[in-house]
C-alpha cells in the first residue's frame, strides 16, 4: 500500500521517474480495488443497464485516471523513454506488447534526462557527517513475482467475467457483452506474452507464456464460436 499511496501523492506528476516496483504494485492494487467496486455495483443493484458497472466503478475510474497516466509516463521515463511512448497502446497487438515490455523493464542505471534513479536516494548521516546512499530497490525476483500475480489475477477476472452473465443476465446487454468480451480476450492474451520478455526467471517466463497461450486459445475459440452461431442464425433466417 505504501507504493500505491506514493502514486496518489504524486497525483499529476508527469516529469519524474517511477520504479518498476512502484508501477506494478500500483497496477496490482488498482485491479483489486476496481474489481471490488464492480462487485459492489452489482450487489447493490446500481449497475448501469447493459454494462454491469455502476456509479462506484465509474467514480473510481475517473478518480484514478490522471494518476494512472502519470505513473505510466514516469515508468517510461525511468527506462529512459519519452512519455509519448504511451501512445503505443493505440497500435493493436504489437504496440500493446511493446508498451508492456517497456513498463516491465528495469530502471535505467543512474541519472537520466528525467532525474535520479528512484531506487536510490541520499540522506545526511549526522554521526559520520557524510551523505549516505539508501537503496530502495526490491529484489528482481520479487518484482517478477508481482508481475506474475497480476497476470494470474487477470486470468481469474477473465473467468469471472465469462461467468457473470449466468448469474446477472439482466445487467448485461448480450450484444455489448459478447463484443467487449471477445475484444478484451484477444488484447489481454498478449499481455502475458509481453511481460514474459521482461522477467528474468525462466520458470516465470514459461508460466506467463502458458497463461498467454490459454488466453489466446480461449479468445479465438470464443470468436469462432460467435462467428459460427451468427452464420447459423443467418442460415436459419434464410
Amino acid at each position: 500500500m505504501n507504493w500505491y499511496l506514493k502514486v496518489l501523492k504524486q497525483y499529476a506528476d508527469f516529469k519524474s521517474r517511477a520504479s518498476r516496483t512502484e508501477y506494478w504494485m500500483f497496477v496490482l492494487f488498482n485491479l483489486i480495488f476496481a474489481s471490488v467496486a464492480m462487485i459492489i455495483d452489482n450487489v447493490l443493484g446500481i449497475a448501469f443497464a447493459g454494462t454491469g458497472v455502476g456509479i462506484f466503478y465509474s467514480l473510481f475510474v475517473l478518480a484514478l485516471l490522471i494518476p494512472c497516466f502519470a505513473v505510466t509516463v514516469r515508468r517510461l521515463h525511468d527506462t529512459g523513454k519519452s512519455g509519448r511512448f504511451i501512445l503505443l497502446a493505440l497500435i493493436p497487438v504489437i504496440g500493446t506488447i511493446w508498451l508492456f515490455v517497456l513498463l516491465a523493464k528495469k530502471s535505467s542505471p543512474g541519472e537520466n534526462n528525467y532525474g535520479e534513479n528512484p531506487n536510490f536516494s541520499y540522506t545526511y548521516n549526522e554521526s559520520t557527517d557524510e551523505m549516505q546512499l539508501i537503496d530502495h530497490s526490491v529484489d528482481s525476483s520479487t518484482e517478477d513475482s508481482v508481475i506474475l500475480i497480476i497476470v494470474i489475477w487477470m486470468a481469474f477476472s477473465r473467468f469471472f467475467w465469462a461467468l457473470v452473465p449466468l448469474f446477472t443476465e439482466s445487467q448485461y446487454s448480450p450484444g455489448w457483452y459478447e463484443l467487449v468480451n471477445m475484444l478484451m480476450g484477444i488484447i489481454w492474451a498478449f499481455v502475458p506474452f509481453g511481460l514474459a520478455f521482461a522477467v528474468k526467471s525462466k520458470t516465470k517466463q514459461i508460466v506467463l507464456f502458458i497463461l498467454g497461450g490459454i488466453y489466446l486459445l480461449y479468445s479465438l475459440f470464443d470468436v469462432l464460436n460467435s462467428f459460427l452461431n451468427g452464420a447459423s442464425a443467418q442460415g436459419g433466417i434464410m
